[in-house]
């Protein structure tokens, strides 16, 4: 899946800088590689198409990076806070948001997390990238070693190595099911961190973006490839993402928020166009996923002046 496009100033992926609040209204789009939408151009993002809908009246920015959960979604309000100052706030929340945001289950540094405290409460910090080695910073200035990394993979051939070659690729798949990117496991413990992470969100989030709920659209990504599938679907509502699903969209309503839950949209275009909305080889949102959320996000925003 080839794309060109560019990163710009502040870092992100996109076709021009972010300013400064000036005199137009601002809408930040928050979320982790979904957002960041690597996979398609970037004028056919959620971002970037609504940037093309509301035209020169008003600045929609993309705040978002591979791996982020919840609790990063909450360090980067904060920051759009104190930089742009945004109207609106949409984020996107897909099925490993939850139980990565707890350091305990962090799958990258470098990012905020959620760390426990005595009293049963989080502590929202971040967690500082590993140091690194000698070896590594020798490959970094290496063009054939970035080539094998970022092109070939390399990393990910040596792992399965080391996982075991005879172990094959459905075996893997079966001894580590996955729904929506999580685990599928329902282990109590688990259910309860993570309905523990969903109010704790629920509660930043408003805080660190200086906005109110009614002012913020948390739109929900549906369970993905099972939507397709009647029995599938049924199936996968018990697990962890499933459940997780119900939690902070009955949750997140209660509390005001502007509620999308993807999986109508997403059933109800499926009837019509046939289209899938991932890759044939990757879960990411396709470029007519982000087409049918885009019109959703925009309908949601409906009260915007």
């Amino acid at each position: 899946m080839v794309v060109h496009g560019h990163t710009n100033a502040q870092g992100f992926v996109a076709n021009y800088d972010y300013r400064a609040p000036d005199t137009k209204p601002i809408i930040t789009v928050i979320g982790d590689s979904m957002v960041e939408g690597l996979m398609v151009p970037y004028a056919e993002t959620l971002t970037g198409r609504l940037q093309a809908t509301i035209g020169d009246k008003a600045e929609a920015i993309a705040i978002a990076q591979s791996g982020s959960p919840l609790s990063q979604y909450v360090a980067y309000a904060a920051h759009a806070c104190a930089a742009y100052r945004p109207q609106r706030l949409v984020v996107a929340v897909v099925g490993n948001d939850f139980d990565e945001s707890v350091y305990a289950n962090r799958v990258r540094d470098g990012i905020h997390h959620l760390y426990p405290r005595g009293d049963g409460e989080f502590e929202l910090k971040l967690t500082p990238p590993a140091p690194i080695g000698l070896a590594e910073r020798v490959a970094r200035q290496s063009a054939l070693m970035l080539y094998l990394v970022r092109n070939v993979g390399i990393h990910n051939v040596i792992a399965n190595m080391m996982a075991g070659i005879g172990m094959s690729r459905a075996q893997a798949q079966t001894t580590a099911a996955h729904v929506g990117g999580a685990r599928a496991t329902t282990l109590p413990a688990r259910i309860a961190e993570g309905e523990k992470v969903i109010a704790w969100f629920l509660d930043a989030l408003p805080r660190a973006a200086c906005l109110a709920p009614s002012q913020i659209v948390l739109a929900v990504d549906a369970i993905r490839p099972q939507l397709y599938d009647e029995a599938q679907l049924a199936a996968a509502r018990s697990t962890y993402f499933g459940l997780m699903r119900a939690e902070i969209l009955s949750k997140a309503a209660a509390k005001g928020f502007v509620v999308l839950d993807l999986e109508a949209p997403f059933r109800a275009d499926f009837k019509t166009s046939r289209q899938p909305f991932e890759f044939p080889t990757d879960g990411h949102w396709n470029s007519h996923a982000h087409s049918v959320v885009a019109t959703e996000v925009r309908m949601a925003l409906g009260n915007w002046p």
